[in-house]
């Protein structure tokens, strides 16, 4: 992105912020700061290449947003205020168990009295968040980022159809699209599953990092410091060892990982326990089974065989 692009698309940020899309419908978003995607700004600004790969934004402005709001977040964007009915497209949410949410309606939170007791009329104040904000536009559409400051939630929405476009009009680059690697595999829900990635450097960030429990997509637990990778390691060279690692219970029968392509070198390894059986099942898919990174998609089990041994699960 060149300078004076970064510079056009920060000017527009302050006209766009202005006028936002608002609407009636959609699920509201009302209880603040329960379920924090982050407990410090520091803390958001380190999960920005996460939470930003996990939008349904276009690629060109996922990386956009990623490299802009990398450099500049802890210093803030531009603070703006979410006001009651204000539709966010998707926003983060945190707890045990961070993901997505779709189609948030800021709800409006009545304030019934002023700072000096006397009793507002009904209707006639109402609460607002804070937030700290980006703005570009990409083939006529204006996107905004937010990073509401009472829960640090990322969220983005789409400003209104009638911006006026700049003087001098700038498209945001066309950038490669980062290719990534999914292992998908089927388990029983209710299934301890762990994964590790054992490669003799670790993987780079990357915004591919991703796990699908169902169709609810977040990012990856890590790591598992209580995993035992002893089984697996039997048939791997001795030379590499677990550098990212992670362990859940899964919800539904469809899961799916997902890593940055260098995964294709290095071996993915998953380990499934069940219940009361009292024992584990794993599975390793080597380097040689991605054919140079050309594959991209493994779907386990594959080669004919059984996994996990106790029969897979098919709802």
């Amino acid at each position: 992105m060149r300078k004076s692009t970064f510079t056009i698309l920060l000017a527009l940020a302050i006209a766009t912020l202005a006028s936002p899309v608002y609407s009636a419908d959609g699920n509201q978003w009302n209880k603040w700061g329960v379920e924090p995607y982050a407990s410090s700004i520091k803390e958001a600004c380190r999960q920005v290449p996460v939470a930003i790969g996990g939008f349904t934004m276009p690629p060109e402005v996922k990386d956009y947003f990623v490299q802009t709001i990398k450099t500049t977040c802890l210093k803030g964007g531009k603070e703006v205020w979410l006001t009651p009915n204000m539709v966010l497209k998707q926003m983060w949410s945190g707890g045990p168990r961070p993901h997505v949410m779709d189609e948030r309606t800021v709800a409006e939170l009545p304030v019934l009295k002023s700072p000096d007791g006397r009793p507002y009329r009904k209707g006639s104040v109402a609460e607002t968040v804070k937030a700290f904000a980006w703005a570009a536009i990409h083939e006529g559409k204006t996107y905004i980022v937010y990073l509401p400051l009472v829960c640090f939630n990322w969220s983005w929405a789409l400003g209104p159809d009638s911006f006026p476009p700049p003087s001098a009009p700038q498209v945001l680059a066309k950038a490669p699209v980062e290719k990534c690697a999914t292992v998908e595999y089927t388990v029983k829900p209710g299934d301890e599953v762990r994964f590790a990635v054992l490669a003799q450097k670790r993987l780079p960030s990357s915004p591919c990092w991703q796990l699908c429990d169902g169709k609810t997509c977040s990012a990856p637990p890590t790591p598992c410091d209580s995993c035992d990778w002893v089984g697996p390691k039997s048939v791997i060279p001795d030379e590499l060892e677990p550098v990212h690692t992670g362990k859940y219970l899964a919800t539904e029968a469809h899961q799916s990982l997902r890593f940055p392509l260098q995964i294709t070198s290095s071996y993915a390894v998953l380990c499934v326990s069940r219940g009361d059986l009292g024992e584990s099942d794993s599975w390793v898919v080597p380097p040689s089974i991605w054919d140079g990174g050309n594959a991209t998609l493994i779907k386990v089990p594959y080669g004919g065989q059984i996994w996990p041994v106790w029969g897979t699960y098919d709802p």
